[in-house]
C-alpha cells in the first residue's frame, strides 16, 4: 500500500532540490578566478612559451642578453570563452644573447642562467582557446630581484 504525499512536503522537497541545484551549478560556473598551484610543470611550460614574448619585445626586455624563467610564483585561471591563465614569474638573464639563439626554441638545456645576471618579476596575461588553436600572451613587468633577494 503506497502513501501519498501531501502538498506541503512535495512543495519542501522542490525547494530543497532547486537550492541544492543552484548551489552545485553555482560552483561550476565560468567566470570566476581561480587560485592555482603554481609548481605545476604546465605552468613552466607557458612560462617558457611566455619568454619567447618577453625577449622579442624590447619595452619589457630592453638587455642584449634573453631572460628565461626561473620560478612561476603565482598562478590563476579563469574560465572565459577559453581560459585565462595569469601568472607571476621569476625571469633571469640567460647567458645567451638575443641574437645568438632562437628565441623559439630556448630553453635550459640550450642556454643557462648568467652568473650575477639581471632577475625581475614579470606578470603574464595568457588567452588560451585550445578549439581554435589560439594563444595570445602579454607580457609586462612588475619589479626587478636583487642578487640577494630570495624567493
Amino acid at each position: 500500500m503506497q502513501k501519498a504525499i501531501s502538498a506541503d512536503t512535495m512543495s519542501s522537497l522542490i525547494f530543497v532540490l532547486t537550492l541544492l541545484c543552484t548551489v552545485v551549478s553555482t560552483q561550476m560556473l565560468a567566470g570566476g578566478k581561480k587560485e592555482q598551484d603554481p609548481s605545476r610543470p604546465e605552468y613552466m611550460a607557458m612560462a617558457w612559451k611566455a619568454s619567447t614574448t618577453l625577449n622579442e619585445n624590447s619595452a619589457a626586455n630592453d638587455s642584449p642578453y634573453a631572460m628565461m624563467p626561473i620560478k612561476v610564483l603565482k598562478a590563476s585561471t579563469q574560465v572565459v570563452s577559453g581560459i585565462i591563465y595569469e601568472f607571476e614569474i621569476l625571469f633571469g638573464e640567460a647567458g645567451c644573447k638575443k641574437g645568438e639563439v632562437d628565441l623559439a626554441t630556448l630553453q635550459a638545456a640550450n642556454c643557462q642562467l648568467r652568473n650575477g645576471g639581471n632577475r625581475a618579476i614579470y606578470k603574464v596575461n595568457c588567452i588560451e582557446r585550445p578549439w581554435q588553436n589560439y594563444l595570445k600572451i602579454n607580457v609586462s613587468k612588475i619589479r626587478d630581484v636583487s642578487a640577494d633577494e630570495a624567493l
